[in-house]
């Protein structure tokens, strides 16, 4: 594949319910301590899911660089962000998978950071809005509540999820952070807790889900989705 520019973020879909050999093939390009997290999921489920969302991930970030996918190494920032060892000034990438799906972000040069999120039924989402988000979103969420739509909730939840791992913090530092808006806004924090600034797109995924990405600063990008699927 060819080198990436930071006006261009490539988002990778990945199917997680992949056949058993799929799964296999992705568990030997893990590194060791992959592993040792992917036993300790408590459910087999869980671990399909995990082995194939990273090992997905590596195959796909392995082909950005020309490098087989086992010999990628992570390096982690202060909040525990992973970056490719050696690499992490040109290429950069942001992971995020719930339930059956994984969102794999890759852009060159830019901190880039996607969440995707599927829908979990008796969550109190006015009830955690009204104590962790800004007035204007407070109200947003209430509205889609009366109405049954709890991507009102996922799409406010995931924008902002979507800053802290562009910055490489933690979630707590995003929890206010403004993120109102059409499907791409700039995003920044007045209180200046969380420095910086990211554009932040909607991006589409199927219906019960709600993702979204941020690159750092206010530069304009274009958005290329793609499927990822095993031997492909």
């Amino acid at each position: 594949m060819r080198a990436l520019s930071p006006a261009e973020v490539h988002i990778w879909t990945i199917a997680l319910d992949m056949p058993g050999g799929a799964v296999a093939a992705l568990a030997a390009a893990l590194a060791a301590e992959e592993r040792s997290h992917c036993a300790a999921l408590p459910e087999a489920e869980q671990r399909r899911r995990f082995v194939a969302a990273r090992g997905a991930s590596r195959v796909i970030l392995g082909r950005y660089l020309g490098m087989p996918p086992e010999q990628l190494s992570w390096r982690t920032g202060r909040w525990g962000k992973p970056m490719i060892a050696d690499c992490a000034d040109s290429l950069c990438f942001s992971l995020s998978h719930s339930g059956s799906i994984a969102l794999l972000a890759v852009t060159g040069g830019r901190e880039v950071g996607v969440d995707v999120e599927r829908w979990r039924p008796g969550f109190a989402a006015v009830a955690f809005a009204d104590r962790y988000f800004p007035p204007q979103e407070r109200a947003l969420v209430r509205i889609a509540e009366r109405h049954g739509e709890p991507g009102g909730f996922l799409r406010l939840w995931t924008r902002k999820e979507a800053c802290v791992k562009a910055a490489g913090a933690r979630l707590g530092q995003g929890l206010k952070l403004p993120v109102a808006g059409g499907e791409v806004l700039s995003v920044c924090d007045p209180s200046g807790r969380l420095p910086g600034s990211w554009l932040v797109r909607d991006v589409p995924v199927p219906d019960g889900y709600a993702a979204s990405v941020a690159a750092a600063g206010s530069a304009s990008y274009r958005l290329y989705s793609q499927h990822w699927r095993p031997n492909a």
